[in-house]
């Protein structure tokens, strides 16, 4: 039987072995700070951007981007074909008929046969004006050659105008669709800004996403290699007797964390990476295999933010969704108008002059303002379909419409201010966070030098070392974290009042 003390010191010689032999050996061959399990991954070209550099390739390769930039030359097209009701029509026409047949002529009893051929030939001009007026200028020549009577030229000459009084009256009621569909052009650029708009916004989030991961990543390296060194150096004073052995326990497990760590900013990087490139898509063959290097580094910008009311005033000016809100509501009051104007009677003054000359010439017919012989006709034409319940449900229809859009402008309106507001309260936030993550991570910095100097003079433990360490990574971690967020929540607030693409002097 073997004495007490002589049973735990080799028990303790098992653990010992147990913890210093196979677990260093494990942790070592997979802890290395520079592996990336990821790095099969990339080994492509580097791709070197600055944040300006990245949005302008994002706008011009974007294919959302390049989708929606049509969108508004579409609308100008319905504009151009909405304006056509007022294009000049110019009308020609020649028309020549030949005729042989018999007549009786007075009360011979034998038939004469008679032959005839008629050439007309005509041209009108006319133009339809958006007051509702009608104007019509015609030009006429006829020839008509018999066997039996005179041959006879005529040509004439005549101006007709014809003018809405009632329904289609005034510029309101014909010019609803044009004006409607410039609307459109409008609605389509705001729609364009706001795409371009959160194309930046994606863009600047994936380029300080991207910073920060590859921060994050060089932090938990950072953190990874102190605990190795704090592993390097416990081991040492447990080959001389100055720390027990069961101190490793702790390091290598805290090793093992870290490790852990590591790979998981490792691989965040990787999913940034990935999202940066989708987001610039490069036009080399093997894009996705590219490693982007941010220039631009995060930064605490100067504190610019004006007084909260400003930032609101210019979100409803500038807010895409806002301007599309309002140029709605005036499309709807322009059908409340157009419709409101079909339920109208339908009465039209007109008035037509024209000079005829008759002569025995195709060249003599010519028509001559100074003919002494005339035609003149003035009138008024009056329709009205006594019901009307087609256009008296479009009118109710537009008078629903036209609430329902107001409606939806003013909830639009609230919309933006507290979009704006929310925006607002989180820039101050994450601004006031960076300068509390400065302070934090400088006491943390003193606090793990106060610990290493009290271990290596036996008055702390791995332990409260390790915890040094861990709360020191945590604040650079909070620190870099503070300044993308504070990054981000301006990007968010200028997308929020609409002037992200202003202050970025873009065009769109």
């Amino acid at each position: 039987m073997l004495p007490g003390f002589v049973k735990k010191y080799i028990l303790l010689l098992l653990i010992a072995c147990t913890i210093t032999v196979t677990p260093y050996h494990s942790v070592s061959a997979t802890t290395d700070p520079q592996g990336n399990p990821f790095a099969v991954l990339t080994g492509g070209d580097t791709l070197r951007l600055s944040l300006q550099d990245a949005i302008l390739m994002s706008l011009e390769r974007n294919p959302s981007i390049q989708l929606q930039r049509l969108q508004p030359l579409v609308a100008k097209t319905w504009a151009m074909q909405q304006s056509s009701p007022y294009d000049p029509v110019l009308a020609a026409s020649a028309n020549r008929v030949k005729s042989k047949t018999q007549r009786f002529l007075g009360a011979q009893r034998t038939p004469y046969e008679f032959t005839s051929e008629r050439t007309d030939y005509a041209a009108s001009l006319s133009q339809n004006l958006p007051i509702g007026t009608n104007i019509t200028a015609s030009f006429l020549e006829t020839s008509n050659i018999s066997s039996i009577y005179t041959d006879q030229f005529t040509g004439s000459m005549k101006l007709t105008i014809t003018q809405s009084l009632l329904q289609g009256l005034g510029l309101g009621s014909n010019l609803a669709s044009l004006r409607q569909a410039r609307l459109d052009v409008q609605i389509s650029q705001a729609e364009f800004k706001a795409v371009a708009e959160q194309a930046v916004a994606n863009m600047e989030n994936a380029y300080w996403t991207l910073a920060l991961a590859a921060q994050e990543n060089a932090i938990q390296q950072q953190s990874l290699t102190l605990a190795l060194k704090q592993l390097s150096e416990s081991q040492e004073r447990v080959a001389v007797g100055k720390l027990p052995v069961l101190e490793l326990a702790a390091v290598h497990a805290e090793v093992a964390t870290r490790k852990e760590a590591l790979i998981d900013a490792q691989s965040r990087y990787e999913q940034a990476r990935l999202r940066f490139i989708y987001l610039v898509t490069p036009e080399a063959a093997n894009a996705w295999t590219i490693t982007p290097q941010p220039i631009d580094r995060p930064f605490v910008p100067a504190d610019t933010l004006d007084d909260v009311s400003l930032h609101v005033q210019a979100g409803m000016q500038y807010r895409p969704d806002l301007l599309q809100a309002q140029y709605n509501l005036k499309k709807g009051a322009i059908e409340l108008s157009r419709t409101r104007n079909g339920i109208l009677p339908k009465l039209d003054f007109f008035i037509s002059f024209g000079r005829s000359a008759y002569a025995e010439s195709f060249k003599s017919s010519l028509p001559d303002k100074h003919s002494p012989y005339y035609e003149s006709s003035a009138g008024l034409s009056f329709e009205f379909p006594v019901l009307k319940l087609n256009d008296r449900a479009q009118l109710q229809r537009a008078h629903y419409t036209k609430e329902q859009l107001q409606l939806a402008l003013d909830n639009m309106k609230l919309m933006v201010e507290l979009d704006v507001r929310a925006a607002y309260v989180e820039v101050v936030r994450s601004r006031q966070q960076i300068g509390a993550t400065i302070i934090t991570r400088e006491l943390q910095e003193k606090k793990l030098d106060a610990e290493l100097e009290k271990f290596r003079v036996g008055k702390s433990t791995n332990y409260l070392v390790l915890q040094a360490q861990r709360e020191l990574t945590s604040s650079q971690l909070d620190e870099a974290r503070a300044q993308v967020a504070y990054l981000n929540a301006l990007v968010s607030l200028y997308q929020m009042e609409g002037t992200l693409l202003e202050r970025r002097n873009l065009n769109y």
